[in-house]
């Protein structure tokens, strides 16, 4: 029965990898429904196996193909909306974002927190409203991790994150530096990044991330002058950019490269690394919301995640 060889692959992963019920369950399902799908005597819905996939990336080659027609038309609306977000069309986000709103499940967690985390990467973008920004952001990680300040502050090795959860730190970060609270920023980018060299992590699923950690991390360094590890950061990401070959982030990698290296006076190379990061916008012809390359560049903006 499917429900069984669910439960049979979702246990024997868990316990494979050392973790208890209520490390997996935590913020996802209570301990005694994730007992219940171990034991073939629940339908896990596709969301929340999803977000048990995302904390135990083993599970990644099992999956759901029952979704419903109102499933299938909010996933597909969700993508629309974060790559509009990504490539910084506005009009087209909103749009999408309202129709997400009328047909989203008001009794499913997950679309709640996904539309609260896109209407503050949409604030933010635009810069309106960016009081409200962060407290959004802690909203829809309170949703599915609970008390999220202390468990951070834990060395347990059970921090199990959804990659959502790992989008929305990584914005809240950013957040915090909007908000001239450096020190929140680098300890968040500081946690995650500990956090994917230590977990044991699903190589494919993780080195996306991975690279926007390391750029997000490389830019909080490169505010504070620390001009050189930002660049070991962004040659780290830019590698696993290379090997994964995802380069959604290497542009930033590059214009952070290039401004670390002038400040450090090699001009040389930062031209070069400048010129690399033009080239790679040109044959886009996206400058994620800005006139010309020359805008992007000087913005020193971070990344603002809105990939899944």
């Amino acid at each position: 029965m499917p429900t069984y060889g669910m439960g049979d692959a979702i246990r024997e992963m868990r316990v494979r990898l050392g973790y208890t019920q209520e490390e997996l369950s935590y913020g996802i399902c209570t301990t005694g429904t994730l007992s219940r799908i171990e034991n073939g005597k629940a339908i896990v819905s596709k969301r929340v196996f999803e977000a048990l996939c995302d904390r135990m990336p083993g599970l990644h080659h099992v999956w759901i193909s029952c979704d419903t027609k109102s499933e299938m038309r909010r996933s597909k609306l969700c993508k629309q909306i974060l790559l509009y977000l990504e490539y910084r069309k506005m009009p087209e986000a909103k749009k999408a974002m309202e129709e997400y709103r009328r047909i989203k499940d008001k009794g499913n967690p997950f679309c709640r927190q996904f539309e609260l985390y896109t209407q503050a990467i949409y604030q933010a973008i635009l810069k309106e409203a960016e009081h409200e920004v962060l407290p959004k952001l802690q909203k829809a990680l309170e949703i599915t991790m609970p008390a999220y300040r202390e468990r951070l502050q834990t060395k347990r090795k059970a921090i199990l994150l959804t990659y959502d959860e790992v989008y929305i730190l990584s914005n809240m970060a950013i957040a915090y530096a909007r908000r001239r609270d450096e020190e929140a920023a680098y300890r968040i980018l500081s946690f995650l990044k500990e956090y994917f060299e230590k977990q044991e992590l699903d190589i494919t699923e993780s080195m996306k991330a991975y690279a926007m950690i390391l750029c997000n991390f490389a830019w909080i360094i490169e505010q504070q002058g620390r001009f050189e590890e930002a660049v070991k950061q962004c040659d780290t990401g830019m590698k696993i950019c290379f090997f994964t070959e995802k380069y959604t982030v290497l542009p930033y990698l590059l214009c952070i490269k290039a401004r670390c290296l002038a400040a450090s006076g090699n001009h040389r190379i930062a031209k070069k690394s400048k010129e690399q990061a033009n080239a790679i916008l040109d044959i886009t012809e996206k400058y994620r919301g800005y006139g010309s390359f020359e805008e992007f560049y000087e913005a020193k903006d971070p990344i603002f995640v809105t990939f899944r």
